[in-house]
């Protein structure tokens, strides 16, 4: 009568295998991820950009004593990947977002993400407009 199974040499190869797979595909997901945080928080500077704009056609101004509608908080929500902060004075604002240490997006090649009222986009750390077009989605 035959033994049925795999041997241990099968098992080996198969195991083999599935941890190469695993170690070309790991970076690509990665890679992927990163992709979309950085799409996620561009949208989101653009979106507090129009909340102030709206509130500078209203008031004049990007200041008053009660604040511009602008929010301090964490994209994506209790596991955020950035921290958005304004900096603003009556004529001009600029919107900063910085990249949450221990996170996935820390160690991310675009570093932070800059944004003015001027419609300039920049990123933190980072010189040349090809690193800009390619960390803005554009």
């Amino acid at each position: 009568m035959t033994e049925r199974g795999f041997t241990l040499i099968e098992l080996s190869i198969a195991i083999a295998l599935i941890a190469i797979l695993a170690a070309i595909a790991y970076p690509s997901y990665t890679e992927h991820l990163r992709k979309t945080r950085r799409a996620e928080i561009a949208t989101l500077l653009v979106e507090e950009a129009h909340g102030l704009e709206r509130f500078y056609s209203r008031a004049g101004q990007y200041t008053n004593t009660q604040g511009p509608p602008v929010r301090e908080h964490e994209v994506s929500g209790g596991n955020g990947f950035y921290r958005v902060e304004a900096e603003r004075s009556e004529q001009a604002f600029v919107l900063v977002a910085t990249p949450i240490a221990g996170r996935l997006m820390a160690g991310d090649k675009c570093g932070g993400f800059v944004l003015e009222n001027t419609g300039k986009r920049d990123n933190a750390g980072m010189s040349g407009d090809a690193s800009v077009q390619g960390c803005w989605g554009r």
